[in-house]
């Protein structure tokens, strides 16, 4: 960020829930060989309350929080509401908003009835599933043709999600994404491209491509996060008339939704030139290299713009 603009002040949270800060620590905090960081012990716990945010006795004057955060607990509402009860400002989405576009069924079905086109689904309860399994699997049978995707409904960082090839398949994928949710959702698979635009205030960037490398069935958290088996094409070589359609679309999902300030909207391009919205995030990935930022540079606007602009929008 604009260090003479803003003063960072860098708080994490444990895997235990603990907030601390991070002052001094930050250059321990990097993915080494595929390893994700571990918070290191001994650092001072923070405290929020109506008053501020506080570690070790001293009030950090915290003007506007930056909650980079994926998934349950950081982009589904939750976070935002006790920022919203202690009346501290923050980055991004609001509860509504981010509870919405965690929650996929939820935002497919907004999807559906504002016209906006998103892959065939189906939506069930593992509650549901372990007393009505076998019709369940029947109506799936009927819905789909394989291969499908099981997911948790709310879950970042592609969690849980599995391609099921065979429908042998299924009961250990749904099992799977029982784990990250209780709410399982089954979507089409949708063979195309993945185009991925950017929301900066009211504004749509330039598009993405994804391209998965290696053996990688999907775009899942080891090729997003951990051994580099991604190709990430900005911007992506479609016609400009396909562009400015995906442009368009995420700017009416990120309206339908309420979104606020910062979304990556994911689409899939098929080879008929059909457009279907895949997913929103409401936080998305946002290190140097990932693709917010990176769509943002190819629209005109470096790393460190797109940071004061979303604190400014946001204090």
């Amino acid at each position: 960020m604009d260090r003479e603009k803003f003063e960072p002040v860098p708080l994490g949270i444990t895997q235990s829930g603990q907030w601390v800060s991070l002052e001094g620590l930050t250059k321990e905090l990097a993915i080494v060989d595929g390893k994700l960081p571990v918070i290191p012990d001994g650092a001072p716990a923070v405290t929020v309350n109506r008053d501020g945010v506080f570690a070790g006795g001293k009030n950090l004057d915290v003007d506007v929080m930056f909650p980079v955060l994926h998934g349950p607990y950081g982009e589904d509402g939750t976070v935002q509401g006790l920022l919203e009860m202690f009346d501290i400002p923050y980055v991004g989405a609001g509860v509504l908003a981010s509870a919405i576009g965690m929650d996929k069924a939820t935002c497919k079905r907004l999807f559906v009835e504002a016209g906006i086109p998103t892959v065939d689904f189906d939506v069930f309860f593992w509650s549901e599933w372990q007393s009505y399994k076998s019709e369940i699997t029947s109506r799936l049978t009927d819905e789909f043709t394989l291969p499908i995707f099981v997911k948790p409904s709310r879950a970042g960082s592609s969690n849980g999600i599995s391609k099921v090839k065979s429908w042998s398949e299924l009961d250990a994928a749904v099992s799977l994404a029982k784990d990250f949710d209780e709410k399982i959702v089954i979507e089409a698979f949708a063979p195309g491209r993945e185009i991925e635009c950017g929301i900066l205030g009211d504004k749509a960037s330039r598009v993405g491509e994804v391209r998965i490398l290696g053996d990688h069935e999907f775009y899942d958290f080891e090729a997003k996060y951990l051994d580099n088996s991604t190709e990430l094409i900005v911007p992506a070589k479609i016609p400009v008339e396909v562009e400015r359609e995906i442009q368009q679309l995420a700017l009416d999902a990120f309206s339908l939704i309420d979104g606020r300030g910062i979304a990556r909207v994911d689409f899939f391009v098929q080879e008929n030139g059909e457009i279907i919205l895949n997913e929103l995030n409401t936080m998305p990935g946002f290190t140097a290299t990932s693709m917010y930022p990176r769509l943002w540079d190819a629209t005109g606007v470096g790393y460190k713009e797109v940071i004061t602009r979303l604190i400014e929008l946001h204090s």
